[in-house]
């Protein structure tokens, strides 16, 4: 008797564990929800592209050219908003980031078939009536198409809807800025504070779309503040602002944000230095070049 009930207490505590383990282990639909399937993303905005392309207005390649020359140096207006003045959490910077950062797209037509393709880079709302910052060097892309037919630019929400911009608003080459007007349909955007600058050693924050890789969420410091030296493309100093921050291609025209959720700059470019710098041989590290949010102000004024 004593055996058996020794039997039948193992097996239940078996059991048990069995039971537990299999509670622990059930699948919750909506856990998926964060994962996302950026090929199925890329796809809908082609889709949803080639179909306002038969029925929208927007600009084209020849209409940007002249609208990019003429906005040099004009001010856009926006609605002022509030500085966000809390220290968030990163899940919570990166929330905020990811409703207002938006896919900004080149569409274009490879000649090869009959899809609408999409060369995409980044960019941030600033004004919920649809009012976008990218970078200057991603409108004049697509403005002086080459080797394909540039057809629109663009721009996708983290909520899937594609809106195409109709207007360059204002441009600054050497700040290598850009405000552009998209077509919302009535929509109302979720658009972000401009904030004050920031100094060395601040937090900053970082979206975009590196390589296809759609908003992607980076974190660092304020490297440096400078005033970048004349080149050949620059007519004169302009302030630059370097940051620890990860990002590449296709973030350009992406949102730097403080710790409280105000832009205080945008993605420009990088640079590579080497060991040997003339051989570009023995890379050590890449430096990355945003332009401070005072370039930007100096660009818009309030409604």
């Amino acid at each position: 008797m004593f055996q058996m009930n020794k039997y039948k207490l193992f097996f239940s505590a078996v059991l048990c564990a069995s039971l537990s383990f299999s509670h622990a282990q059930v699948h919750d639909p909506n856990d998926e929800k964060i994962y996302m399937d950026v090929n199925a993303w890329m796809k809908d905005l082609e889709n949803k592209t080639g179909e306002l392309l038969k029925k929208s207005s927007y600009l084209d390649t020849t209409q940007a050219r002249i609208q990019l020359k003429s906005a040099e140096g004009k001010i856009a207006k926006i609605k002022k908003l509030n500085l966000s003045k809390k220290n968030l959490q990163k899940s919570e910077l990166a929330n905020l980031l990811k409703e207002s950062t938006v896919l900004f797209g080149m569409a274009y037509d490879c000649g090869r078939c009959n899809l609408t393709h999409i060369n995409p880079a980044s960019g941030y709302v600033i004004d919920e009536e649809g009012i976008i910052v990218t970078n200057h060097h991603v409108v004049e892309s697509f403005a002086k198409s080459s080797g394909q037919k540039n057809l629109a630019m663009p721009i996708q929400t983290s909520n899937g809807k594609v809106y195409l911009v109709t207007e360059i608003l204002a441009s600054h080459e050497d700040a290598d800025l850009c405000i552009v007007k998209v077509d919302t349909k009535g929509d109302k955007l979720k658009a972000m504070p401009l904030g004050n600058a920031a100094i060395q050693g601040d937090e900053v924050f970082v979206m975009g779309h590196p390589n296809q890789m759609l908003y992607y969420f980076t974190q660092g410091v304020v490297a440096r503040n400078y005033m970048s030296p004349r080149s050949r493309n620059q007519s004169k100093e302009m302030p630059e602002m370097e940051i620890t921050a990860d990002y590449s291609a296709g973030s350009s025209g992406g949102p730097v944000i403080d710790n409280k959720g105000n832009v205080i700059g945008t993605v420009s470019s990088t640079k590579s230095i080497y060991y040997n710098q003339t051989e570009q041989k023995k890379l050590q590290m890449v430096v990355k070049i945003t332009k401070p949010v005072i370039s930007l102000k100096k660009m818009i004024s309030w409604k």
